[in-house]
């Protein structure tokens, strides 16, 4: 059986938060991911409210606001003219401790979740991809890849962080 009791298979935001909150609690894991590095474009621009009070818990909330813009105002476009706009403000205030939609973009929030994750002595595998699993009953046997060679290793659970087609190549 493998040291490491669980394997997070994506190092996107939901695989970086798993992998911090594990961390923080002493809990053995090992996270890949199949891409060279944290993202290079964002496919997300805001990180909400609830997000945030997640962050509380982990200890970086205001590091992480720091480095994005409150989004006091939306404005919807099309061909160059305005055909919306909407007042967002303290959206929440009273409800949240955090009552704003903040806009930082996908690629930097995981290059700062990155960081924190190794900030607690942990690196994500680059460009390590799962290839098959298959389960045993008392593990999951998972087989995986890096520059030709492959790896069989054994865990207790298996978290599939590497988005909506997670899986479906299994």
């Amino acid at each position: 059986m493998c040291t490491d009791h669980i394997l997070i298979v994506g190092a996107g935001t939901t695989g970086l938060v798993l992998a911090l909150s594990l961390a923080r609690r002493g809990v053995p894991f090992r996270i890949i991911d199949r891409n060279v590095g944290p993202g290079q474009a964002s496919r997300a621009m805001a990180v909400q409210a609830r997000t945030l009070k997640l962050y509380n818990q982990l200890g970086f909330t205001d590091e992480l606001v720091s480095h994005g813009i409150k989004m006091e105002t939306l404005h919807l476009r099309e061909e160059g003219a305005e055909f919306a706009r909407l007042t967002l403000g303290n959206l929440g205030e009273g409800l949240s401790p955090h009552p704003f939609v903040l806009s930082f973009p996908q690629d930097e929030h995981e290059r700062f979740l990155t960081q924190e994750l190794q900030s607690l002595g942990v690196a994500v595998e680059w460009n390590v991809e799962l290839r098959k699993l298959s389960d045993e009953g008392s593990h999951i046997r998972c087989l995986i890849g890096k520059s030709g060679a492959e790896e069989a290793v054994e865990f207790a659970y298996v978290c599939g962080c590497d988005g909506a087609s997670s899986g479906r190549h299994l």
